[in-house]
C-alpha cells in the first residue's frame, strides 16, 4: 500500500519544512476555541441553574440546540471556504469575521440580566451567535493544515503544535473561568466573560494574520455542497474517523460537564474544581510532546487506541476517586489527561491524511468542505455531552436552584451526579474502539487510502 501524501510530496517539504512560529502562530488558534468548547462545557449549564434558576432539562436544550444549529451550518462554511478559496486563493476572510464577532458574543452569554424562564432565552440566543462565530473561524482554521504541509510526518507536528494549544486552552477555560466565577453570582460570570473575551479576540487574530501568505490550491471547480457530500460519504476513512470523533467528544464532554458539579456536591467547590482540571490541563499539556513522539514510532491508530483505554480507565478510577475527596480525585485525573493528549494528537493527524486522501481521489481540493464537516461532528459531539449529562441528572432527579434558594440534593441525584461524571461516559467510551478497528482494516484494504503505519521521518 502506497501512503497517501506521495513519497515526492513529503521529499519536497522535508526540504522546505515548516518553522516553528508558522506551527506554533497557526497552532495557538486552537487555545481559543478550545478555551470557547471548555467553559460552555464546564460553567453555561451550572450558570442557568444555580446562577439564573433556568430548570435543568431547558438548560440542557439551550446548550444543545444551538450546536445542533453547527451540525447543518457547519458543511455549509465549509463549502463557502472552498468558494473563498477558489476565488482569492485564501481562507481568510471567515477566519477574520469568526475571530472579531465570537469574543463580543460570548460575552453577552454571560451577561443576563434576567432570570428564570426569560434568561433561557437570552443565554440561547447569544450563545447561538456565538456558537455560529465559532464554527466561521473554526472550520477554514482547520482546513489549513492539509495546505500547509504535504507529508504526514509535518502534518502530524503541525497536530502536535495545535494539541499542545488545545491543551493550554484548557488551563484558561477549566482553571480561570471556575476561579473567576467562584461566587457564583451573575456578576462573577459577567466579569469571568470579560476578562476572557479579551484573551479569545487576541488569540483569535494571531492566526488569522500569521497564515496570512498560506496558498489555499482549489480546484479549478469548486463542488456544489451536495456533490461535496456525495464525495465526502465515498471517503469511507473519513467517514469511520468522524464517526469515532463524535463518540470521543459526547462521552469525554461528559466528563467535563460533571466536573463543576462534582466539585460543588462531593469535593468543596470552584477551588477544588480549579484544582483538578488544572492537574488535568498540565499534565495533557506535558504528555503532548510525548504522544506526538510515540506517534511518529508507533502510529496515529495505535496512539489513538491507547488514548482511549487511558480515558476509560481514568473514568473507572474517578468514579472510586470522588468518593476519596480531592487529593484523590486530582490524581485520579492524570490517567484522562493522557488519554487526551493521545487521543487528539491521532484523531486530527489522521484528518489531513483523510483530506489529503480525498484530494487524490477526486482531483478536487474539497478540505474546506471535509473541515466543516468535521466540525459540525465536533460540534454535535460538544452538544450531546452536556446534554446526555443533564439526561443523567433529571433522570436522578437533581433540583436547580438559585443562590438565593439554595436546594439539598437527594442521595439518588448525589449518585447521578458522580456516575454520570465517571463511570458511565468511560464504559460508553469503548464503542469508539471497534470503529477504530474498522478505520485500520478500510485504510489497509484500500489501495490509496491513507497510511495507517508511523508517519516516515
Amino acid at each position: 500500500m502506497t501512503n497517501s501524501v506521495g513519497s515526492a510530496g513529503a521529499d519536497a517539504v522535508d526540504r522546505q519544512r515548516l518553522s516553528v512560529g508558522r506551527k506554533a502562530g497557526w497552532g495557538v488558534g486552537a487555545l481559543a476555541s478550545n478555551a470557547f468548547n471548555t467553559l460552555p462545557g464546564l460553567l453555561l449549564l451550572i450558570y442557568m441553574t444555580d446562577a439564573l434558576g433556568v430548570p435543568a432539562a431547558l438548560a440542557g436544550v439551550v446548550v444543545a440546540v444551538p450546536k445542533l444549529f453547527d451540525l447543518v451550518a457547519s458543511p455549509w462554511v465549509g463549502a463557502a471556504s472552498d468558494r473563498e478559496a477558489a476565488r482569492t486563493g485564501r481562507r481568510r476572510r471567515l477566519m477574520a469575521a469568526g475571530a472579531v464577532v465570537l469574543p463580543f458574543a460570548f460575552v453577552i452569554t454571560f451577561s443576563s440580566p434576567v432570570r428564570g424562564d426569560a434568561a433561557a432565552l437570552w443565554v440561547f440566543a447569544a450563545f447561538l451567535a456565538a456558537s455560529a462565530a465559532y464554527l466561521c473561524f473554526q472550520v477554514p482554521y482547520t482546513a489549513l493544515p492539509a495546505e500547509m504541509a504535504e507529508s504526514t510526518a509535518e502534518r502530524t507536528r503541525l497536530m502536535t503544535w495545535r494539541t499542545l494549544f488545545f491543551t493550554l486552552g484548557m488551563l484558561v477555560g477549566g482553571v480561570a473561568g471556575p476561579l473567576l466565577t467562584e461566587k457564583g453570582t451573575p456578576a462573577a460570570y459577567r466579569t469571568m466573560a470579560v476578562i476572557i473575551g479579551v484573551v479569545l479576540l487576541v488569540v483569535l487574530l494571531i492566526p488569522v494574520f500569521t497564515t496570512r501568505d498560506v496558498r489555499s490550491r482549489p480546484s479549478e471547480g469548486v463542488s456544489s455542497l451536495r456533490a461535496a457530500f456525495r464525495t465526502a460519504r465515498g471517503n469511507k476513512p473519513f467517514v469511520l474517523l468522524s464517526a469515532i470523533l463524535f463518540v470521543y467528544f459526547v462521552f469525554t464532554v461528559m466528563v467535563l460537564t460533571g466536573l463543576p458539579y462534582v466539585a460543588t456536591y462531593f469535593l468543596g467547590g470552584k477551588k477544588e474544581q480549579a484544582g483538578v482540571f488544572l492537574v488535568f490541563a498540565l499534565s495533557s499539556t506535558l504528555a503532548v510532546p510525548v504522544a506526538g513522539a510515540l506517534a511518529r514510532r508507533f502510529g496515529n491508530i495505535a496512539l489513538l487506541v491507547a488514548g482511549l483505554l487511558l480515558w476509560t480507565l481514568g473514568g473507572f478510577v474517578l468514579y472510586v476517586a470522588v468518593d476519596i475527596g480531592t487529593g484523590a480525585t486530582i490524581a485520579a485525573s492524570v490517567l484522562p489527561a493522557f488519554g487526551q493528549a493521545a487521543g487528539l494528537v491521532a484523531m486530527y493527524a489522521l484528518l489531513t491524511d483523510c483530506i489529503k486522501y480525498q484530494a487524490e481521489r477526486t482531483g478536487q481540493d474539497s478540505a474546506g468542505v471535509l473541515s466543516g464537516v468535521w466540525t459540525a461532528v465536533d460540534t454535535a459531539g460538544h452538544a450531546l455531552g452536556p446534554l446526555c449529562y443533564t439526561l443523567v441528572l433529571t433522570l436522578s432527579g437533581y433540583a436547580s436552584s438559585t443562590l438565593d434558594h439554595p436546594v439539598g440534593q437527594s442521595s439518588a441525584a448525589l449518585e447521578g451526579i458522580r456516575l454520570g461524571f465517571s463511570a458511565l461516559p468511560a464504559l460508553l467510551l469503548l464503542t469508539a474502539l471497534p470503529l477504530v478497528l474498522r478505520y485500520r482494516r478500510v485504510v489497509t484494504a484500500l489501495p490509496d487510502a491513507p497510511d495507517p503505519r508511523p508517519a516516515d521521518m
